[in-house]
């Protein structure tokens, strides 16, 4: 399915490779949701076609059928593994992009989440960028450009994805996605609520947001706990929801210290939920919920 927001982008990128001045290292940022991937992969499929048009692939080629098997051998995808991507898996790009390409044509390399490079990553990275070879591109996505070193950044053409809700709001709609209280929140990471669909997460979703909403006035967690266990990246979420449900109380007239140390207790429980091994994650929210309550009355 299209991505209407980022139509626009793609016809300066493909008019830019038109015109041969297409950068070799793209880095494309944004937050999680905006449809970094699903853009960079559509750029690398165009690389690599025998006969695109417009930077798009025609699905026909050899390349191209490669490219739906997987198997293209002039693509090289680098994702994270555990915590960092490291200096090996930096090192094995240079590799690669030195080798003849196998189908004569461009190489890419795909290097997803780069602000989670090391620093010798991120040195090594920067030789490879420093000295550009011919039909070789790197297609860089991130989450944190404050992240990436200065040097890395003004050796790249940098693209900040950034998504308009007039256009999501129709997508999510062509989805068939309940119109939940809290959907408009990610009205500008409309990826991410697909992907919540597609697992099967919406009713935990709006759950969690039903907790927040009464967390002062719960005192049984367990169904909250069971909810983040299974995915915890949904902690966020939930600190999320918290947040905006005390910025509505401090509309309705909450006294501003305490909506200050209702956020700090917020903030030191998303500090814990991610810092601290073997966490209680039942005691660090009833604690949580004293806070909020004691906040609040």
């Amino acid at each position: 399915m299209p991505l209407p927001w980022l139509e626009g982008l793609y016809q300066q990128l493909a008019q830019s490779f038109a015109q041969q001045r297409f950068h070799h290292a793209q880095l494309f940022n944004g937050d999680k949701g905006v449809g970094k991937q699903r853009l960079v992969d559509s750029l690398a499929d165009g690389l690599l076609c025998a006969s695109p048009v417009n930077l798009k692939a025609c699905g026909n080629c050899k390349s191209c059928q490669l490219n739906q098997a997987g198997t293209h051998p002039d693509k090289r995808v680098v994702k994270v593994e555990g915590q960092t991507i490291g200096v090996d898996e930096i090192r094995e790009i240079s590799d690669f992009i030195n080798h003849s390409a196998a189908q004569n044509g461009n190489k890419v390399v795909v290097l997803e989440q780069c602000h989670k490079m090391t620093t010798a990553a991120a040195n090594a990275l920067l030789k490879t960028l420093e000295e550009p070879s011919l039909r070789r591109y790197l297609l860089l996505t991130c989450e944190q450009t404050a992240l990436l070193p200065a040097t890395i950044l003004s050796r790249c053409a940098v693209h900040e994805i950034k998504v308009n809700p007039e256009y999501t709001t129709q997508w999510l709609a062509s989805l068939n996605i309940a119109n939940y209280s809290w959907l408009e929140l990610f009205a500008r990471q409309p990826l991410l609520v697909q992907q919540w669909q597609n697992d099967n997460q919406l009713e935990a979703i709006d759950s969690l947001f039903k907790f927040a909403t009464n967390l002062k006035d719960s005192h049984n967690f367990s169904a909250l706990v069971d909810i983040l266990n299974k995915d915890h990246s949904l902690v966020n979420v939930f600190a999320l929801f918290l947040t905006e449900h005390l910025k509505t109380q401090l509309v309705l007239g909450m006294d501003f210290f305490n909506y200050q140390k209702a956020q700090s207790a917020i903030s030191e429980f998303l500090y814990n939920s991610s810092h601290v091994l073997g966490l209680n994650l039942e005691l660090a929210i009833s604690q949580l919920a004293f806070t909020l309550r004691e906040s609040q009355n």
